[in-house]
C-alpha cells in the first residue's frame, strides 16, 4: 500500500511493502536527489530535532549519516551504542561499542582517545586481530604515523602494560633511530620431552643439541631456526645458547612444545660460585652444574651475558640471580 501524508516535515513519497519493506523518499523524480529523514523530538522544545539516521541518493553517491551530518538542520546526537545478545531471547542485550564526540570505544563505556578496545572473553582471547592475506609481499600489516614531523626528541610508537596498567616497555624513535625498552630479544625452542611440561627456574643456561627449521624449501631456502635445547653440561659449554626465559606451551598459538631463549638484552643468569664471586663486568659462562652459570676464568670463555651487578656467595651450594646483559661472545677475563 502507499502512503502520501505524514505529520511533520513533507515526504514526497512512502511505501510499505507486503513483504515488510519501508520506503520513504523526499523526492521521486528522476534524476533528483533524495532524502530519507529518521529524527525524534528534541527534549527542548525550542531546539531543532535530533537526528537518528539520515539517507541521501544524489549523483554519484549513496550516503547513510548515522546521527546526524552537516548540511540537514538536525542536531547531532552525543552517543551512538551497539547492542548485542548471546541468543534472540535476550530483552536488555550488552553494549558492544559506543561512539561519542570523543573517540570509539569497544567494550568500554569511557571513551578519553581515537580508539579504546577492550577484551573480556577469557582465557585466550585476543584483543583484535589485523589480516590481510593474499599470499603476496605486498599484503602489508600497518602503519602508524605519530610525533614530531621532523622526528626530533623521542616519540612513543607503543607503550606496553600489564594487566594492572604498570607499563612494561615502550618503542619509541628519535632522528630515524628506533629504540625499544626495555628489551629482551629471545629465540623459540624446545625443550626435552621429559622437561615440556613444567620447563626451568628462570634464569637456566641452555645449550643447543640441534636445529630444525619453520619453513622448508631445500638447503638454500630453508628459513626460521627453531632450536632443540638442554641445560648446559659442561663448564665453558661452546654450545650455549641463552636463558630460560619461560614457557609458551598453550599459549596463543596453542604450541604443545616451545619455550624462549633468552639472548641478547636485560635479563637475569642462576650462578654459583664456582668462579668465585662476581663483579660487575665479569663475563658469565657455564658452570660444571647443569643449567648454572659462573664467573668466566678461562681464556677465552664462551659467555651469554656481562654481570651488571656485585653478587658475593656465602657457600658453595648457594645459587643467585645475577642482573645480566645478554649477549653471546668469546671473552676475555679481566686480569
Amino acid at each position: 500500500m502507499a502512503l502520501t501524508k505524514i505529520q511533520g516535515k513533507g515526504i514526497d513519497d512512502i511505501d510499505v511493502s507486503v513483504a515488510g519493506e519501508l520506503e520513504l523518499s523526499s523526492a521521486t523524480g528522476d534524476s533528483t536527489d533524495k532524502r530519507a529523514f529518521f529524527v525524534t523530538k528534541h527534549y527542548s522544545s525550542s531546539e531543532e530535532d535530533a537526528a537518528g539516521v539520515i539517507i541521501q541518493s544524489t549523483d554519484g553517491d549513496t550516503i547513510v549519516d548515522v546521527g546526524g551530518n552537516n548540511t540537514s538542520g538536525y542536531n547531532a546526537v552525543t552517543k551512538i551504542r551497539f547492542y548485542t545478545a548471546a541468543n534472540n531471547t535476550t530483552t536488555t542485550g550488552t553494549e558492544k561499542m559506543r561512539v561519542t564526540n570523543t573517540g570509539v570505544g569497544i567494550g568500554v563505556t569511557s571513551i578519553d582517545k581515537a580508539l579504546i578496545a577492550k577484551e573480556d572473553s577469557g582465557a585466550g582471547g585476543y584483543c583484535f586481530e589485523f589480516i590481510n592475506d593474499g599470499n603476496n609481499a605486498n599484503r602489508y600489516g600497518g602503519i602508524v604515523q605519530c610525533g614530531t614531523d621532523d622526528a626530533s626528541g623521542t616519540n612513543y610508537l607503543f607503550v606496553f602494560r600489564d594487566g594492572d596498567g604498570t607499563s612494561q616497555g615502550y618503542i619509541t624513535f628519535t632522528s630515524g633511530t628506533v629504540s625499544y625498552g626495555a628489551f629482551t630479544a629471545h629465540h623459540p625452542c624446545i625443550l626435552p620431552n621429559a622437561d615440556n611440561t613444567n620447563g626451568y627456574p628462570y634464569g637456566t643456561l641452555l645449550e643447543t643439541t640441534s636445529i630444525s627449521y619453520t619453513q622448508k624449501g631445500g638447503a638454500d631456502t630453508e628459513r626460521g631456526i627453531l632450536y632443540n635445547v638442554q641445560k648446559t653440561q659442561s663448564a665453558n659449554s661452546r654450545a650455549v645458547l641463552g636463558v630460560y626465559a619461560g614457557s609458551m606451551v598453550n599459549g596463543p598459538d596453542e604450541e604443545t612444545n616451545m619455550h624462549q631463549a633468552a639472548v641478547l638484552g636485560d635479563g637475569h643468569i642462576l650462578c654459583n660460585n664456582a668462579g668465585g664471586n662476581i663483579a660487575v663486568g665479569d663475563g658469565i659462562c657455564s658452570s660444571a652444574t647443569a643449567g648454572i652459570g659462573q664467573k668466566a676464568t678461562a681464556n677465552p670463555s664462551m659467555i651469554i651475558g656481562i654481570a651488571q651487578e656485585a653478587v658475593t656467595f656465602s657457600s658453595d651450594s648457594e645459587t643467585k640471580l645475577v642482573p645480566v646483559q645478554y649477549g653471546l661472545q668469546q671473552f676475555i677475563p679481566w686480569s
